[in-house]
């Protein structure tokens, strides 16, 4: 079944149609959005200008990086999305609709939201679409990559397009996922630092016989910021591993296409399914 793959961000709009059982690469474009316009109109622009979005699909998946609210999948209620999401991100309430995914091995759910102008285009022109976050992907490749059997609690941070997402696994569970708009580098370690020290992934001690360091801190993301994020940690008393896009990814022809945020290409991979 040929399948749309379309990524929506403020900065660009990626499509790609890519089949994992036949193809080691995706046919794909990219358009870079007018910030002079809305995001539903530059959506307009780009299914009318990219010639790869007017082929015909049997499966259309949207994904999107807005904020996600982590919601126990014992709490989860259906009927309660719209307002357990807006309680958290009040500003979204007149102009999203909001989605969901599941995390089953997690027993967690993400809620997330999406522009409804954007929806009901998406909706127009590919009937069949359904949306998903970008973080799903990302937080089911962490997990399976590197097993939750330690019951030493894990920090996460995915740094793309000026946003910092930390994501904290512990002992078979979701604990937290927060996302934080970057305005400077500093902002970053600010972040890092208060997560860390609240989930109890403590600072790196004098005395490497001690057994106060506790947790791992992992950093991936786009574009040569994520390298540099994990070479500053040790600043502020964390070791962190930085999760290089072709030893996660196995070497595979799409993590070395730079266009593509670490995300995108986990989502295509299926990564978290090796």
């Amino acid at each position: 079944m040929d399948t749309l793959t379309i990524r929506i961000s403020t900065g660009r709009i990626i499509m790609a149609n890519y089949d994992r059982l036949s193809s080691m690469q995706p046919d794909y474009e990219i358009y870079t959005n007018n910030p002079d316009i809305s995001l539903n109109a530059n959506l307009h622009q780009a299914v009318r200008s990219l010639a790869i979005a007017g082929k015909d699909y049997g499966y259309v998946e949207v994904l999107t990086d807005q904020p996600t609210v982590l919601v126990p999948l014992k709490e989860f209620d259906e009927d309660d999305i719209d307002e357990i999401y807006h309680f958290n991100y009040p500003d979204s309430q007149t102009h999203t609709k909001v989605y969901y995914d599941t995390l089953p091995y997690l027993n967690a759910l993400l809620l997330f939201a999406v522009d409804k102008d954007v929806s009901s285009t998406v909706s127009d022109y590919y009937p069949v679409a359904k949306f998903h976050s970008i973080y799903t992907a990302l937080i089911r490749q962490y997990v399976a990559r590197y097993p939750y059997s330690s019951t030493q609690p894990r920090l996460y941070c995915y740094l793309c397009e000026q946003q910092l997402t930390l994501v904290v696994v512990e002992q078979a569970m979701l604990k937290f996922i927060n996302t934080y708009t970057i305005h400077n580098p500093a902002d970053c370690l600010y972040y890092i630092a208060g997560i860390a020290q609240r989930t109890g992934i403590s600072v790196a001690p004098k005395d490497e016989n001690t057994d106060m360091n506790i947790g791992r801190v992992y950093v991936s993301g786009y574009g040569p910021e994520a390298r540099t994020l994990a070479d500053e940690l040790p600043k502020i008393g964390l070791r962190p591993f930085y999760m290089d896009d072709n030893e996660e990814l196995s070497h595979h022809p799409i993590a070395k296409i730079e266009e593509f945020p670490y995300d995108f290409k986990v989502h295509l991979l299926r990564a978290y399914e090796q």
